[in-house]
């Protein structure tokens, strides 16, 4: 079976989902939390959704047909919907004597062996949430990579020559986008920490925990931070080149009208 997130928008409007779900839509049983909006399939148990308000989804026993319609209508309470959706897939199975992640039987990857003892909503939960975080984080991951290609161009161009073929209002805007990159990852800032549904279900944290290991999270979202500041310390320094360029066209223009003024000085004494 599998276990599929997505990352669609920046946020969700959870209450709004879940209004339309309690009011509009019979498909999927509507449950709201603090931060996830819980759908149950009323015809097949096996399926279940969570949704998150960070603008992420994860689904588990759903196959991957029905999900292009989903996806379509949560889509309608998101805000800063992305064009291209970011999804990670898992493998899991409800077989041993615990929650672990172990290579798969028959195929070339990692599967999520789940006890079936123990398996319930509230465990899966407590996973859906590492699964929410890491692809969220990989949005970022694209997002930066997208940012670095679209301007390695011109830091090879001025490698090369020297010179920073961009005005100082083009070099401010390309600025700003980074800037905008960063306040985006640090209004999620919280999310990514240890939410606090398991402040309610400290048992299950455990599972949390080895998944957001798995999944390296603390250390890919450092590698976001580092990375946007590398970039934002390069243009910064290209603005400041700029800034220093118009000054000294500035001190070119002073020394030009003080040489035209002593000109004229002179030619008034002698005549």
């Amino acid at each position: 079976m599998e276990c599929l997130s997505y990352c669609i928008s920046h946020s969700i409007d959870l209450a709004l989902l879940d209004n339309f779900f309690k009011t509009q839509s019979t498909q999927y049983i509507s449950t709201r939390s603090r931060d996830v909006v819980k759908l149950e399939s009323p015809t097949c148990k096996t399926e279940l959704i969570f949704v998150f308000k960070n603008g992420t989804l994860v689904t588990w026993g759903i196959k991957r047909h029905k999900l292009a319609d989903i996806i379509f209508t949560i889509k309608k309470f998101t805000s800063k919907p992305i064009l291209a959706l970011v999804h990670d897939e898992f493998s899991y199975q409800l077989t041993g004597k615990k929650i672990s992640i172990e290579p798969h039987e028959y195929f070339d990857v990692d599967c999520l062996k789940i006890d079936p003892v123990l398996d319930c909503e509230e465990l899966r939960l407590s996973l859906s949430y590492g699964f929410s975080q890491s692809v969220k984080l990989q949005a970022f991951e694209n997002r930066i990579d997208t940012l670095a290609e679209k301007h390695t161009p011109l830091i090879n161009a001025i490698s090369a020559a020297g010179k920073i073929p961009l005005s100082r209002k083009e070099i401010r805007r390309v600025v700003g986008e980074i800037i905008e990159t960063k306040a985006d990852l640090n209004l999620i800032s919280n999310f990514l920490y240890h939410p606090k549904y398991f402040w309610q279900h400290p048992t299950l944290e455990e599972h949390f925990i080895m998944l957001e290991r798995y999944l390296h999270i603390e250390r890919r979202l450092s590698a976001i931070n580092h990375r946007l500041d590398t970039i934002d310390e390069i243009f910064h320094m290209f603005n400041q080149y700029l800034e220093d360029r118009h000054a000294h066209h500035l001190e070119i223009i002073i020394i030009f009208l003080i040489a035209i003024e002593i000109i004229f000085g002179v030619l008034g004494f002698h005549y």
